[in-house]
């Protein structure tokens, strides 16, 4: 997110929000009254900032005679809930969607649709299937990063994004940093925009546990850069409470942390800016993992949850069950993804929102892992200036109204009390990042293994030794990488 979005968001929330905020201290608790009243005056943010001039589109004003511009996208909730709306129903979030499909149309004389094309494993092939028949029939196709994505690409289905008329990849809509990362050689065939609405993954925290354990204070630690892994887990072992005292840890006790997947451990690697894969001097996708820094993750992730009470693991690592946990104020972090936060709005537990951690404090940023949908063009497509002046007026509009109001829905509820929590967002968003060989390979052989290696191997299965787990699958990661390679080669990528 651009600085200049933020700053409008920021100013718009203020807005909305100012009567029920309530600051956070910069003492070592959290102040958790509600008040709307700041504790310490260095809490006080004294600098006003003026809202920039968004800059403009450039996508001239056309006729395309009512063409359709049809999306195909997967029955997957980051899809279903934020990007599409038929009609105005009063909701903010669905009216800012509704509005902005209207504005593009009108603008360009085109019908947007859309079709829900069933599960995620279904896209591969529908894409494939039109475009060998030569049939303009999706403009474009939204995808999970786990399906499809490496073969649509090096199969040759898609449409390069850098040759999209009406197109600007470097304007500030566009997530150049995204578009760096899964460019494939010369060609662009995945893209981020603002129209892709994004969901990195977030840590909620239990503002009342933090309190009561005279915690430091995670906000100021995040403002001061002091917010790594080491802080994260001591944390997380400090709150760790046999409530009823019956020497077992069930859901009536206190824990340190839980996730609703396994994948949301993944993200504390990238987090720590170590990656699974990496890109070369040559443009191309190689392992990068084998490294001093993922031994010493590995090491204290497993540290970590093999004391009893630390980490809280449910069966089938339920949705509903680690909401609860931190709904009924029986864990101090929630790992999770930022959409699944609305479920946590009305909790009575006063609660607050955090990047992941960084490795230590000598590390740059803060780095937010976004493990979820990716957009493409099918190479079929008839009408190029068509479908570019769409995607680009798409993207354009997103971010200055769904955005905006994507942030209100998140925050609205109990989050509304909690201004920082704004500002946790704003550097969640400002620095998410992909992981390359998550996002092409996904769950390919020897990928997945190595993908999940702190989730599944070391918290669920409690496993350490990564030496044999990179081993027994670095061939065959490799293999798939090659495969890729070739084949994108194959069809001039």
């Amino acid at each position: 997110m651009t600085n200049t979005k933020k700053i409008t968001i920021a100013l718009l929330l203020c807005a909305m929000l100012a009567p029920t905020f309530a600051s956070c201290g910069g003492g070592e608790t959290v102040d958790t009254a509600g008040d709307g009243t700041n504790t310490t005056a260095d809490a006080v943010e004294t600098e006003t900032e003026a809202e920039e001039t968004r800059a403009m589109h450039r996508v001239p004003e056309s006729d395309f005679g009512g063409a359709g511009f049809h999306t195909l996208y997967p029955d997957w909730q980051g899809y279903k809930f934020y990007f599409f709306a038929d009609e105005a129903t009063g909701d903010a979030m669905n009216d800012a969607i509704y509005d902005r499909k209207i504005r593009v149309e009108e603008y360009t004389n085109t019908k947007i649709t859309e079709e829900n094309g069933g599960g995620i494993d279904n896209m591969e092939g529908k894409v494939k299937k039109t475009v060998q028949a030569g049939e303009d029939v999706y403009q474009q196709v939204l995808l999970h990063c786990i399906s499809g994505v490496s073969n649509l690409a090096s199969g040759g289905f898609l449409y390069d994004y850098a040759a999209l008329p009406n197109v600007d990849l470097s304007a500030e809509w566009w997530n150049q940093s995204a578009t760096e990362q899964l460019r494939l050689g010369k060609k662009t065939l995945y893209a981020v925009s603002d129209y892709m609405i994004p969901c990195p993954y977030v840590i909620v925290f239990n503002k009342d546990i933090v309190r009561d354990n005279e915690m430091e204070n995670p906000y100021e630690l995040v403002y001061a850069g002091e917010w790594t892994i080491d802080k994260y887990i001591a944390m997380a072992e400090a709150a760790v409470s046999d409530v009823d005292g019956d020497g077992k840890f069930t859901e009536a006790d206190i824990f340190g942390m839980t996730s609703n997947e396994s994948s949301k451990y993944i993200a504390l690697m990238p987090a720590a800016d170590q990656f699974i894969t990496e890109k070369g001097d040559d443009g191309r996708i190689r392992l990068a993992m084998n490294t001093e820094k993922t031994f010493s993750l590995v090491e204290k992730v497993y540290a970590m949850s093999s004391k009893d009470g630390v980490v809280y693991r449910p069966k089938n690592m339920e949705l509903i069950t680690t909401d609860s946990m931190m709904m009924n104020g029986n864990v101090l972090f929630l790992m999770t993804a930022v959409s699944d936060i609305i479920g946590l709005r009305e909790s009575e537990v006063d609660i607050g929102l955090l990047p992941y951690p960084k490795y230590d404090a000598a590390q740059e940023a803060y780095r937010n892992m976004d493990w979820g949908g990716l957009a493409g063009v099918p190479v079929s497509i008839q009408e190029p200036e068509m479908v570019g002046a769409v995607i680009e007026l798409l993207a354009y509009e997103s971010g200055g109204t769904v955005i905006p109001a994507y942030y209100d829905v998140l925050l609205a509820g109990k989050l509304a009390r909690d201004e920082d929590s704004t500002k946790m967002l704003d550097i969640l968003f400002d620095t998410i990042t992909y992981e390359i060989g998550g996002n092409y390979f996904g769950f390919s052989a020897g990928f997945n293994d190595l993908f999940y290696t702190l989730g599944n191997y070391v918290v669920m299965n409690g496993n350490s030794d990564f030496a044999s787990l990179y081993a027994k699958n670095e061939k065959s990661a490799q293999q798939t990488i090659d495969k890729f390679y070739t084949a994108l080669d194959e069809n001039d990528g």
